[in-house]
């Protein structure tokens, strides 16, 4: 009987990182640790994690630091699933995580593929000489579909732009339930071929409500997204423009080199039965009218 594998993840307690622990726990192949900020460690969810027979190893990566080579020391994996606003202190964690003897790394990627410019964290995992795999998993299921009331959007103004089609409509996207990420990685960090690798009209039938459009053409989404000052609606409107003008985020895209020659885990893990778009909406919407 081979010797189960230790990984440790930081944001195990987010939305990516806790379906990563239930991949990881029902494998039951992995030992499994959290790495939890000192001011967190008594949190519900964190207590939680404990009675799943997660362990706990307290890093604030704000402060990463040779002690933090030291909470490293014996583990085999590094998964981060943290939030965008914590990728800089990454490059100090991958440097921890080089000096600890650390197998593989996987950093924050988590999105939609794109041409390789968001990529500087890789292109240091790389240059340090690390293992590595770096994971996208395309769009929630979930960020497909407008909220019903407006109490529910995430930004004012979130359920009209779910109605705006950009382009001629005609470009796809990869999509993934969340709770479907969790076993891919669970297969991803136990399988040699991933080392060092890069892996990545329903609303209307699901509501039964006919939701008016409004055409966006390439060139007023290129405008719109220069016109933002910054910060989260920049962001929003560089995705838009990736995923429904460019068409970055497709399977055919991610495995070119220029988009970092990406190996399909549902190629790899042919067993694995993602769920469908269509069942995640009618479930969505279920009650909603």
């Amino acid at each position: 009987m081979s010797q189960k594998l230790t990984v440790i993840i930081f944001g195990a307690t987010g939305k990516t990182g806790a379906s990563i622990v239930n991949g990881l726990i029902d494998s039951n192949k992995f030992n499994i640790f959290a790495a939890v900020r000192p001011a967190s460690k008594d949190k519900p969810e964190v207590e939680e994690l404990k009675s799943r027979g997660v362990e706990i190893r307290l890093v604030d990566l704000q402060t990463v630091d040779d002690s933090t080579v030291d909470v490293l020391r014996g583990i085999d994996v590094v998964i981060s699933a943290t939030s965008f606003e914590t990728i800089s202190p990454q490059k100090r964690l991958v440097d921890a995580a080089k000096k600890a003897g650390i197998k593989r790394f996987i950093p924050n990627d988590w999105a939609t593929a794109c041409v390789r410019g968001k990529g500087l964290i890789q292109d240091y995992i790389r240059e340090i000489g690390i293992g590595y795999t770096f994971i996208d998993v395309g769009l929630w299921f979930r960020d497909l579909f407008p909220p019903v009331e407006r109490s529910q959007q995430i930004y004012p103004g979130q359920i009209a732009d779910f109605a705006k089609i950009y382009g001629g409509g005609e470009v796809k996207i990869a999509v993934t339930d969340l709770r479907d990420i969790g076993p891919f990685v669970a297969r991803i960090i136990d399988d040699p071929r991933t080392l060092n690798h890069y892996e990545i009209d329903i609303a209307e039938k699901a509501r039964g409500v006919k939701i008016e459009t409004t055409i966006v053409s390439p060139a007023d989404a290129e405008k719109a997204s220069a016109r933002a000052a910054g910060g989260l609606l920049q962001l929003l409107l560089e995705y838009i423009y990736s995923w429904w003008v460019r068409g970055d985020n497709v399977i055919e895209n991610a495995k070119k080199p220029e988009y970092g020659g990406a190996l399909d885990a549902r190629e790899l893990y042919p067993d694995i039965k993602p769920r469908k778009v269509a069942d995640f909406a009618r479930s969505f919407y279920a009650g909603s009218n």
